[in-house]
């Protein structure tokens, strides 16, 4: 048998991507990976559900609501974020199909976060928004996780975290970036059968 070469192999990504770069990447997948994992628990270990902290309508002033979904609740995060929003920009902003949206934009209606108001010159546009009654409650969702990332950033400098900031930042905004060369979501409703994305 002849002998053959040694043959290193490289992904394009990791030819192109210094080393440091790799590993954030990696410890931001793992940091994703343990927040869906322990979505349901505190840092303490007791249940959001038990906390009334970090989910949405989790106190009892709220409790009438009905509870959301992960995803719905995703989307009524980026709404509070943005602001007053189609169906056809949520979809766009959260990386799912029209269709998709729209069921969920349904979801958040019918437990009273979100308002629908048809377009006044094109009908078949939806505009969405939040809520003023859940207002609060939104923002404790969006604020989840607080007391981890807090215990995280105690023992940091000023500096360390202000640079903890910056870089998480720049990630987000170079990703809102990508996603704005991307073609956006129609925000009419598809008029034939539809594929539809299955939530993240």
């Amino acid at each position: 048998m002849r002998g053959k070469k040694s043959v290193t192999l490289s992904t394009p990504m990791q030819s192109r991507i210094p080393d440091e770069a790799i590993e954030t990447s990696k410890l931001l997948v793992e940091f994703l990976h343990a927040a869906y994992a322990t979505r349901h628990q505190r840092l303490d270990g007791r249940d959001n559900a038990e906390s009334g902290a970090g989910d949405v309508a989790s106190t009892s002033e709220e409790a009438s609501r009905p509870k959301m979904s992960a995803h719905a609740g995703r989307a009524a995060i980026h709404v509070y974020q943005h602001g007053e929003r189609t169906v056809g920009q949520l979809a766009a902003g959260l990386g799912v199909s029209y269709g998709w949206a729209s069921r969920v934009v349904d979801e958040l209606a019918t437990a009273h976060y979100v308002i629908r108001e048809r377009d006044a010159v094109d009908r078949r546009i939806v505009h969405v928004r939040l809520d003023r009654t859940a207002v609060d409650e939104v923002e404790r969702a969006y604020a989840w996780r607080g007391e981890a990332v807090r215990h995280a950033l105690e023992p940091l400098s000023d500096s360390e975290r202000a640079a903890v900031r910056l870089f998480l930042r720049r990630i987000v905004d170079l990703m809102r970036e990508r996603e704005l060369e991307r073609p956006q979501a129609v925000d009419r409703p598809p008029t034939g059968p539809e594929s539809v994305q299955s939530p993240p």
